[in-house]
């Protein structure tokens, strides 16, 4: 998984998240500061707007920080080119949870929650609206009276390995076909009979368990039933299991000696990307409707239908190199039937499937028997 370090090394510096800082003229200054560098960054991402002020100018950490801010600038408006989409606004609201000043410098951990509102530009619906959700450590520093960012480290939705010259390139593939039925290498065995999937109920607890992103419920806190498991490998695939297999809540598929969460932890099925795909297809409690990178999904003449099949309440594995690096519960369709997603560890409410991600991931797609 090619984000499990830096999810590591983010929880080992946010820890739990609970700590509050108390009210000073320091941290009021430094309050206003975050205050308004979340604001010129989020403006930023889709306008022309300065930051260059909020970084030291000849410090490589501080330019590093701005370098990733506008890298992610960049890919954000190719993808919204790509897909010929409108971008109208993006703004965020902060939740600070420590404020610990150290000799000269200041280390802060806080969550940006951000609104993200658009429309395709040939489109003829009502602007739409997204939430992603980032948990950030920074350190800043004051040179002649002024706050900068020394350091920052952020689980970022909108993080890419490679420039956005590839983002959904227009070449051809070297498969243009995706695959729609269940992954050759698979054996399908029969689920237990007594099951059946309430999506309903499961849109619902993605929704309101979305976490940090904006538009999410539960005052944007994952479920204190289950182990959050961001500082071990990631939560993304335990918040799909939730999704699908919480009794009380959930859609109710029934748990099994192979999946299950008992004692306070999930087995390697419940939390594990690779192993939740392989038994869903072994149990039968899913299908692949297709699977395939987006321009091989578009492309195929049966994409209309390829769509259709993929309800709210099925799930989206994400594959590099044949390896799940992530998953994510299908919670709606745009006004072109394309699949809005929620998930966890980079938390997300109702963003475009394919947003952060890059133009040789494969999308497998899921259907959950009902």
């Amino acid at each position: 998984m090619r984000r499990i370090a830096w999810i590591i090394v983010l929880s080992l510096m946010l820890g739990p998240f609970q700590a509050s800082a108390e009210p000073s003229s320091e941290t009021e200054e430094v309050r206003n500061f975050l205050t308004d560098l979340y604001r010129a960054r989020s403006e930023f991402l889709i306008r022309d707007v300065p930051i260059d002020t909020f970084y030291f100018e000849k410090v490589p950490t501080s330019q590093q920080a701005l370098y990733l801010e506008k890298k992610r600038k960049a890919y954000f408006q190719a993808w919204a080119s790509k897909r010929d989409i409108a971008v109208h606004a993006a703004e965020g609201t902060l939740k600070i949870f420590r404020i610990r000043p150290t000799d000269s410098l200041v280390k802060v951990s806080l969550v940006h929650r951000m609104k993200v509102t658009y429309s395709y530009a040939q489109g003829n619906g009502t602007p739409a609206e997204f939430g992603i959700g980032t948990r950030h450590v920074l350190t800043l520093k004051k040179e002649n009276g002024q706050l900068r960012v020394l350091k920052e480290w952020y689980l970022d939705p909108l993080d890419i390995d490679s420039d956005d010259a590839w983002l959904h390139q227009s070449s051809a593939p070297s498969n243009p076909e995706p695959e729609t039925e269940s992954l050759k290498s698979e054996t399908v065995f029969k689920s237990p009979k007594k099951r059946r999937y309430n999506r309903e109920k499961a849109v619902a607890y993605a929704n309101k368990y979305a976490g940090t992103a904006w538009g999410a419920g539960n005052d944007n806190r994952y479920n204190p039933k289950y182990r959050d498991y961001t500082g071990i490998g990631g939560d993304c695939t335990n918040f799909v299991s939730q999704v699908i297999g919480d009794p009380a809540e959930g859609g109710g598929l029934p748990m099994t000696p192979t999946w299950r969460y008992s004692g306070g932890n999930g087995s390697r099925a419940w939390v594990s990307t690779d192993a939740l795909k392989s038994f869903l297809l072994y149990s039968g409690y899913g299908k692949v409707i297709a699977s395939g990178t987006f321009n091989q999904i578009m492309r195929n003449p049966s994409a209309p239908g390829i769509w259709s099949k993929l309800q709210p309440g099925d799930l989206i594995a994400y594959m590099y190199n044949n390896d799940v690096d992530h998953f994510a519960v299908v919670v709606g369709k745009d006004e072109q039937g394309l699949p809005l997603i929620n998930c966890h560890t980079t938390d997300r409410y109702h963003v475009p499937f394919d947003l952060g991600w890059e133009n040789y991931t494969h999308f497998v797609l899921i259907h959950i028997a009902d």
